[in-house]
């Protein structure tokens, strides 16, 4: 009996067996069914919050299966701003809305998509200035699927899709980084009278800064161009005198282009003009427009792109007097002052001459009056040929209206001529008219002689 029912209990375990061997087929085909069964994706839409930064727009995109996925895989994608562009041509959308520039536009070449989803998010990143650009209207922005990984497959109708957003939501107008001019931004600059310029020995320097608005970012450039077509349309119009005369090239120079530096929102550059220029123009407003033409990064603010530099040229000319004056002074080289190296080489003109004189003990004195008062703007050094301990390095220029009462009108310290026959200039705080001026040199950089080659005295208006 016991040997019967251990054959009954065989008989159940083959016949369990068999069954779960048929069950074990039949789970693993429909595993097998569904692990080789394509799922179809296709282009979504805005799939969560849009995020700005001080760089960037980022924009959460999904992509749709048409069922979860059997297995992982992997979808490539591309920028495709020609579905951008027939998006806003075919008419379904109003004037307010633009393409941006392909190059503006960051996505990732593939996507992955897990295992058993029915979606998947990337990002589409778009240049925060292309955005600021176009602040006001809704920019579109177009992708496309361009394979579907491990046997899968794209939706025909949805193989690229289009976002658009609207850059009111994402901006407010202060959070644009415009570009602009900071000084005589859109209007005219007038230089004269020691405002709005710098005088040197060669010429005028007018100072221009660009500003950047809202916090900085990275280097950029700016490219800066000029129009003398905008000054002829100026002067017709009567924004500008009658007798304005135009700059042309080569009759000033300015940048073409000006780097703002990273994490800064500031720059600055000079026109310079040359006095030749400014003399063989008296009696006429000399006029140049500049304006800033692109910008490698921000956006440039329209109504302060530009600037029109006015030139007085008659409250701007500086005049050499030294010649006008009466030249003396209180001690002299041996030979005296018609010496090959008198004290008359310091006025001569000859930068390549110079006054010599032995026994320096910080108390010589050169004056020049003149016989009506004249308003000095700045004066000029030039060292001598040779032996830079000689070279003067403290002294005080004073001015007199009757050679009594002296007012010191600049004082200079610790100065160095790094160079022979180097001339260098010194511009007078606040200039005032005298009759007498007096140059007292009360130091030099070390010998018991002293030389210089020129001392010249410039009138402004």
């Amino acid at each position: 009996m016991k040997k019967k029912n251990n054959l009954l209990y065989l008989s159940y375990l083959f016949v369990a067996a068999i069954a779960f061997s048929a069950c074990s087929r039949e789970d693993l085909k429909e595993f097998e069914s569904t692990q080789n069964n394509p799922t179809t994706v296709g282009t979504g839409s805005i799939a969560g919050q849009v995020i700005k930064t001080n760089e960037q727009v980022v924009v959460p995109v999904s992509i749709k299966l048409s069922k979860p996925a059997a297995k992982a895989f992997e979808v490539a994608l591309g920028v495709n701003q020609e579905a951008a562009l027939e998006h806003i041509a075919d008419g379904n959308l109003g004037s307010d809305h633009v393409a941006v520039a392909a190059e503006s536009i960051m996505l990732p070449n593939a996507i992955k998509v897990n295992f058993g989803a029915d979606s998947s998010k990337f990002e589409i990143k778009i240049t925060r200035t292309e955005v600021e650009k176009y602040f006001g209207k809704n920019i579109v922005i177009g992708y496309k699927i361009t394979e579907a990984g491990k046997g899968n497959n794209i939706d025909p109708t949805k193989t690229d899709g289009v976002i658009i957003l609207n850059t009111e939501d994402l901006l407010v107008l202060d959070d644009i980084h415009y570009i602009s001019f900071t000084n005589g931004a859109g209007e005219v600059l007038v230089a004269k009278n020691q405002t709005n310029y710098e005088s040197a020995s060669s010429g005028m320097s007018i100072p221009i800064g660009i500003t950047l608005a809202s916090f900085p970012g990275p280097t950029f450039t700016v490219n800066l161009a000029t129009s003398t077509d905008t000054i002829a349309q100026l002067i017709q119009s009567g924004v500008l005198p009658a007798n304005t005369v135009a700059l042309q090239a080569g009759q000033f120079t300015m940048p073409s282009r000006v780097q703002v530096a990273s994490n800064a929102r500031t720059a600055n550059f000079n026109v310079d003009v040359p006095w030749s220029v400014i003399s063989a123009n008296v009696n006429k407003q000399l006029a140049i427009m500049v304006e800033m033409t692109s910008s490698s990064l921000h956006v440039i603010n329209p109504a302060k792109s530009y600037t029109i530099l006015l030139i007085d040229s008659e409250n701007v000319i500086e005049v050499d007097v030294t010649n006008q004056g009466v030249f003396s002074v209180n001690k002299d080289n041996s030979g005296g002052p018609n010496a090959g190296e008198g004290s008359l080489k310091f006025i001569d003109g000859n930068y390549n001459s110079k006054w010599l004189v032995g026994r320096f003990v910080g108390d010589l004195q050169a004056k020049l009056v003149f016989s009506t008062p004249q308003k000095i703007g700045s004066y000029t050094l030039t060292s001598g040929n040779d032996a830079s301990d000689r070279d003067p390095n403290v002294w005080h220029l004073e001015a007199s209206n009757d050679g009594i009462t002296w007012t010191t009108i600049d004082s200079r310290s610790a100065e160095v001529f790094t160079s022979r026959n180097l001339t260098r200039r010194f511009d007078i705080d606040l200039p005032k008219a005298y009759t007498h001026y007096r140059l007292n040199i009360t130091s030099n950089v070390g010998s018991s002689l002293f030389q210089a080659s020129e001392w010249r005295m410039i009138r402004i208006p």
